[in-house]
């Protein structure tokens, strides 16, 4: 089902190509209008080749890797300049149901909904981030960007994506600041997306599973230091929880993951930058223009 006031941007960085292709044809049923914004991929004429022709795809990008808030910025721009009143954001590795924007489109005369988002199932694990309910949706607290379906003019109203973050903890700071705007967002239940998240397994400790996420240590360095930097951008509305994260963080890289040892010294950079980074409240944040 189309809906002319929807575009759909595709952030990417090196991405298999099966995969892309998969994704871009169960967009394709849905939206005329789908941007490919590169990241700085190694295999961006590739991409080109293969939809140079395409009249629903427009490819751009930046040179470099910028990181996931300033291409999602990016996308919301373009979109913006066309007069868009929606944005359905992915990344490359979801799987989109070719009935997703059929599943979204009750809910856009919701005045007070920022976000529109999905059920998500992680295929490394086979599990979903949310427990069953029989509603057709419910109000949710935070989301992924990936599948979700964002209002332009809420994402203007608070200033967009924080591009300091540049990757992780992207989405929840986006969704925290919209809910602290007093925006809604919601779960489209029978809305699913199928998604790899990273390289994640399941140990079992003492009868109970937990989830290794087995990131790069580039990703390890972000995770620690952007779980400081939100803790101190929402501190007045945060418990204490930040540091538990982070010993998290750090005795399941030590005894579960592979290349702990760099891994470790990457969390331990990346916390000492967290401390360091300056971060203004977001109630103070809201008014810099």
């Amino acid at each position: 089902m189309m809906n002319e006031q929807i575009g759909v941007g595709v952030v990417l960085y090196n991405p298999d190509l099966t995969r892309l292709r998969n994704n871009i044809t169960a967009l394709k049923k849905q939206s005329q209008h789908i941007l490919l914004f590169d990241n700085g991929s190694s295999n961006l004429a590739e991409v080109k080749a293969i939809y140079a022709t395409d009249q629903a795809i427009t490819i751009t990008g930046f040179n470099d890797n910028r990181g996931i808030a300033a291409a999602l910025n990016a996308i919301m721009i373009f979109f913006q300049k066309k007069h868009f009143n929606w944005v359905l954001t992915f990344d490359q590795d979801s799987l989109p149901p070719e009935t997703l924007l059929e599943k979204f489109l009750p809910y856009l005369g919701m005045n007070d909904v920022a976000i529109i988002s999905p059920a998500v199932w992680d295929l490394s694990e086979s599990s979903t981030d949310y427990e069953r309910t029989e509603n057709p949706f419910d109000y949710i607290e935070q989301c992924i960007t990936s599948g979700s379906l964002t209002r332009i003019t809420d994402w203007q109203a608070i200033n967009g994506y924080d591009e300091r973050m540049f990757i992780d903890l992207v989405d929840f700071d986006f969704c925290r600041r919209l809910i602290l705007s007093g925006r809604k967002l919601i779960r489209v239940n029978q809305a699913v997306l199928r998604q790899e998240i990273g390289h994640s397994k399941q140990v079992m400790v003492f009868s109970r599973r937990i989830p290794v996420d087995n990131h790069s240590t580039f990703r390890k360095y972000y995770q620690a230091r952007n779980s400081i930097y939100y803790f101190k951008k929402f501190r007045a509305q945060s418990d204490r929880k930040v540091y538990w994260d982070e010993a998290k963080l750090y005795i399941k890289t030590l005894f579960f993951e592979r290349d702990k040892w760099s891994k470790l010294k990457s969390i331990s950079k990346g916390i000492c930058a967290g401390v360091k980074m300056p971060a203004v409240k977001w109630q103070d944040e809201r008014n810099i223009k």
